[in-house]
């Protein structure tokens, strides 16, 4: 595997001009002709950001295994075929690259070195590797990033890359909460504000110590207590890419600005789950069919075509918009942390489990734009905390607040397996059954190495496929005990 950095040129930067500091990324003709960090830290903010939410990676592989969508003109992905396998390339020899050389420019320029810039580049690196471990397992992770002087990195066990970012993840909060020289320039998630960067820090090490927290649970207790002091308060504090209208390359990057949306119908998992139990959210997740006005979702992982879309409905009008939030990581996430941590008996605070568990239903319902407190109020009468096990009760709300990050919400279904509170199946295996023999359960646990990883490093490729118990679909995570 080769990791050269390739000078980029951010297409559609300027694009964001209602973004508060964005006239400092403008060259400086005084300095030199070297790519400055500000252009790459938001290069690599927004290609993150496209890849994760990108129409194949998003649409096919995550909304689909984290079973909110199916497909409508390919249903392949549906039953775990897939056909795109450059989420690894696009990751390494994107962003990850990006933000390894604005280290780099550093280096070479210390008296320009902004220690809190490079702290905000090691968290975003955190966050993509994160993925990456969840997505493929074991990756290159200390030997990465090394360009000409490591062509064949590798691969780091994942539990080993855990720690490691857990590690990251901490240092950076502390550098981050003492003094800095330089201002971070180039930040379009947090408009280079510090604090938010120290929150959204422990809002990851959060989501990763509690995705550990089965094969762990002491190491996952000991990060979750410490990181949850100071983290996300409110629906305000949400990290996310801001798309915007101005032009095709700033906008959301599957929407329906410019044509109908006809590859995608929710499934019929997600509208009659929430038609069950009068959830409000229904009507931001879908959109009535065509024909009959109703929300009518399709058999996930049905091989026909029909019905047709005028008899589907498909994915909501505000999640599809052009200016759709690219989320990173939202407070109600950490909201359903918290009521997961103090149901196993953490110290999180001096809420209990059941209130913590209300106010990240209500977190969801605020992020979707749902505000009024009766609404939510009946609807909490409806699931209530007590109705099932806390397993079931938060696992069940926490895959429906985590709607749109489809790799999220298909890593919590792998954790957390969640059922309905009263304990009936939520989730299915594909209706037309799969077309990976691998796959007995009904849910692939990994994508296979990519072609590109297996051809250009093929012996620690290999290497890494036989510690993992083989490179198939069907191989867990380490931290995935169900």
């Amino acid at each position: 595997m080769k990791f050269k950095f390739i000078p980029i040129i951010l297409v559609g930067m300027l694009a964001f001009p209602a973004c508060d500091n964005f006239e400092e990324l403008n060259s400086d003709p005084a300095r030199s002709s070297e790519t400055q960090p500000e252009f790459l830290l938001a290069n690599a903010q927004k290609r993150t950001s496209d890849l994760l939410y990108d129409t194949y990676f998003n649409g096919r592989v995550g909304m689909q295994l984290s079973q909110y969508w199916t497909g409508t003109d390919k249903t392949g992905e549906t039953r775990f075929l897939f056909t795109n396998d450059g989420l690894w390339t696009g990751l390494y020899t994107g962003p990850l690259t990006d933000l390894e050389e604005m280290i780099k420019y550093y280096d070479r320029h210390p008296a320009e070195t902004s220690a809190h810039t490079i702290a905000v580049s090691e968290i975003m690196k955190a966050w993509i590797f994160h993925i990456l471990t969840d997505v493929y397992v074991d990756i290159p992770y200390s030997q990465a990033l090394k360009g000409d002087g490591n062509l064949q990195p590798g691969y780091d066990r994942g539990k080993d890359v855990y720690t490691a970012l857990l590690t990251s993840l901490k240092k950076q909060v502390d550098v981050l909460s003492g003094p800095s020289a330089g201002a971070i320039r180039g930040d379009l998630v947090a408009k280079g504000n510090p604090t938010q960067w120290i929150k959204i820090a422990n809002a990851l090490r959060l989501r990763i110590a509690m995705r550990m927290a089965d094969a762990q649970p002491a190491e996952a207790k000991a990060v979750i207590e410490e990181a949850v002091k100071n983290t996300f308060t409110a629906v305000s504090d949400d990290a996310y890419f801001p798309y915007n209208l101005t032009n095709a390359t700033s906008r959301f990057p599957y929407n329906d600005v410019d044509r109908p949306l006809v590859e995608f119908a929710v499934t019929s998992t997600l509208v009659d789950y929430q038609k069950e139990t009068n959830d409000p959210r229904l009507a931001v997740y879908a959109r009535p069919d065509q024909k009959t006005n109703a929300y009518i979702g399709k058999p996930y992982g049905t091989e026909a075509n029909a019905p047709l879309m005028t008899e589907l409905s498909k994915p909501g009008v505000q999640a599809f918009s052009g200016t759709a939030k690219g989320y990173m990581i939202t407070y109600a996430e950490v909201a359903f942390i918290k009521a997961e941590a103090a149901a196993r008996g953490m110290n999180v605070g001096t809420e209990s489990a059941e209130d913590l568990y209300k106010t990240a239903v209500t977190a969801s319902m605020n992020q979707w734009g749902i505000t009024d407190s009766k609404v939510i109020s009946t609807y909490l009468e409806g699931v209530p905390y007590k109705g099932g096990t806390w397993r079931n009760v938060i696992g069940s709300q926490k895959w429906l607040a985590l709607y749109m990050q489809g790799i999220q919400g298909w890593m919590e279904r792998l954790r957390l397996d969640p059922k309905k509170p009263n304990g009936q199946e939520l989730l299915i295996a594909p209706v037309s059954g799969s077309l990976d023999l691998d796959i007995k359960d009904g849910v692939v646990k990994r994508l296979k190495y990519p072609t590109t990883s297996r051809a250009s490093n093929p012996v620690n490729s290999e290497n890494a496929a036989k510690n993992i118990g083989g490179d198939s679909q069907a191989t867990k995570n380490w931290w995935d005990t169900l």
